[in-house]
Parts: structure tokens; sequence; C-alpha cells
């Protein structure tokens, strides 16, 4: 397998990290709600959807995208939906100097969770309400925190940060913003966390898996109760882990070809299989759909330079074909689809 990828996504994250430096908080782009996609002030530029669009679907995803536009001229990220039921896009932040990222709804549908270095001291996790209204700061840490994801009970998200080592699990409680760390130092840093179902388990991504003289991504569970770890063994390096509905599967992306596919497999990686819905691109960001029934993911022609993500669906029993969603200029990333 080439390794190029691998380094390549740590690159992209670093890269992203250092670029919040050159970036200055501006009091006056604050988020705001745009249900039709059109500012009161000047139109927001908003990802293409295909024509035809894809019939017979329902559910809203949420996901983050760079297209640049008018008010928009550095690509910076913002949050958008996508209603697939009509192929609506609805433009949720705002922002020409800061980044929206990483949105996720929380299990009521109600609030989303998402990143932001909006207030110019790096990222923190923000929750807004469902039609982009009422940022709130959750965390507030000169360490970047990233990845944010709900508990099933809507008191508490997970999230990885930087503070005090290369990247840990933390989670905070939205009343009173205390803060739990949850690894310690964990080797080849614990990322892109997603919790099961049933609030017991949080699948995650590190850096394990030695492969001659790299080391590739690897999903491990770590049990809320005992704090303890398991790490899930693999044909090659495996990231962005997505629970079942049911808790009884995991979704990620596997590493072991290029371009990478989506691999489904039991909860305790047994019966692992792959599926791809185009073999010459990459498949990222798996997210379930609430009936279990489909994924929502990113695909693109490279992985690095030249990328071009766009949103797509399929169903991982192949009842349904892959479809694609997105189209056009901009990185549409990280679909979740609404409870």
């Amino acid at each position: 397998m080439k390794t190029f990828a691998l380094v390549a996504f740590l690159l992209i994250g670093f890269a992203e990290i250092a670029a919040i430096a050159e970036l200055k908080f501006r009091a006056t782009d604050t988020a705001t709600p745009i249900a039709t996609g059109v500012a009161s002030a000047q139109a927001s530029a908003r990802p293409a959807i295909v024509k035809p669009f894809p019939t017979g679907l329902s559910g809203t995803l949420v996901f983050h995208s760079d297209l640049r536009g008018p008010d928009n001229p550095q690509g910076r990220g913002r949050i958008y939906t996508l209603d697939i039921a009509t192929g609506s896009v609805a433009v949720l932040t705002t922002g020409r100097d800061y980044r929206d990222e990483h949105p996720r709804w929380s299990p009521d549908g109600k609030r989303i969770a998402f990143k932001s270095n909006r207030d110019g001291k790096g990222y923190d996790v923000y929750v807004m309400d469902a039609d982009g209204r009422n940022p709130v700061r959750i965390t507030d840490h000169p360490a970047n925190d990233h990845d944010p994801v709900w508990m099933p009970d809507g008191q508490s998200l997970i999230f990885m940060s930087e503070r005090d080592s290369r990247g840990d699990l933390y989670r905070v409680w939205l009343k009173d913003r205390k803060v739990e760390r949850l690894t310690h130092h964990f080797v080849g840093v614990a990322m892109m966390p997603n919790v099961s179902p049933d609030g017991r388990s949080v699948a995650f991504a590190a850096q394990t898996l030695q492969r001659l003289q790299f080391w590739e991504f690897q999903i491990h569970v770590l049990d809320l109760a005992s704090g303890k770890t398991r790490a899930l063994d693999n044909s090659g390096g495996a990231c962005w882990p997505s629970w079942s509905p049911d808790g009884r599967s995991l979704a990620n992306v596997l590493l072991a070809t290029e371009p990478s596919t989506l691999q489904i497999r039991g909860a305790d990686g047994s019966g692992a299989r792959t599926f791809a819905g185009d073999p010459k691109l990459w498949h990222y960001y798996p997210d379930w759909s609430r009936d279990g029934r489909l994924l929502a993911f990113s695909v693109s022609p490279q992985h690095h330079e030249g990328e071009d993500w766009d949103l797509a669906i399929a169903s991982p029993d192949g009842s349904r074909p892959y479809q694609r969603l997105t189209t056009g200029p901009g990185n549409d990333r990280v679909p979740d689809w609404k409870p």
C-alpha cells in the first residue's frame, strides 16, 4: 500500500490548525441562519446539487463546505444543511475570517455541535440551534478542540483536544462546562471519536498500526465505564469510525487501497467487508441514516492536492446504488444525518 495518503491526511489537519494564526476575528461576522440560502444583504454561495437529484429519499444532512463566493473569498469553512427529499441547501453560518466545521446533530435534532475559531483563540467547541441561531461556545482553552460528537442523552459532548498532549479524548457537560479527560497521552493520537448508540463506548482512530517503518490509522473502542480501550484488527489503515443505529456494526474508511473505500464490520471487528461507490474516487466520512439502510459520505478524485469532495449516499447491502448528491467546486465534507 502506498503511504503518502496517510501522511497527507495529517498534513491537512496540521496545516488547517496552523492557519489559525493568520485569522482575525471580527465581531460583526456572527452566525446567521439563512433558511432560503439568500442573506438579507447579499447572496451567499451554496454547494451545488446534482441534476437530476435522486428521488425517493428523505431526511436532512448537515455538513461543512469551503465553497468560495463573494462573501467568502478565502474559502473558510461554513455549515450547511441539505434536505435530501427536495435537494434544497440552506446556509447556517457565515463569516469571512473564521472557520466553522465538523457539525453534528444533537440526539433530538434541535441543536448542532461544531468546532470553530470564530473567537480568535484557536478551535473551540460550539453549540447552536438547528437553524444556525444562538451559537454558544462550550469550551474555552488555548489549545485546539476538534471533532465534537454528542452523547445520546444530549447532556454532554465527546471531543478531541490538543491540551496537554498531541491529541486525547475529553468529555464536556453543557450545563456547567465541566471537562473530563478520557484518554491520557494515547499512543498515536486519539481522534475522530464516534459514540455508540447506548452511550457506553467511543470508537476513535489513532496511528497505532505499524506497517514496515510507518504507523497507520487503526480503529479503537473506549469503554467509558472502565476507561479501557481495545484495538480492532484490520487489513490496513482505518479511520473515521461510525456506529450503526443499532450499535451492532461500525462503518469506517479503509486505507488498504488507493483510492480509499468504506468498510462495514461488527462492533467487535468481525465480518469485515468493503464497498466502494465509485472505484475511481476516495471515500471518507461515513454516517448512517437513522434507519440504518443508507450511508452518507464524501467522495473525491484526490485525497490531498486536487481534492474536490462531494456528498454521496449508498446502501451498504447494495439495495440502493451509489448516488452523488452535490457537485461543482468546494469541498463538501463530514455529513451527519438528522435524527
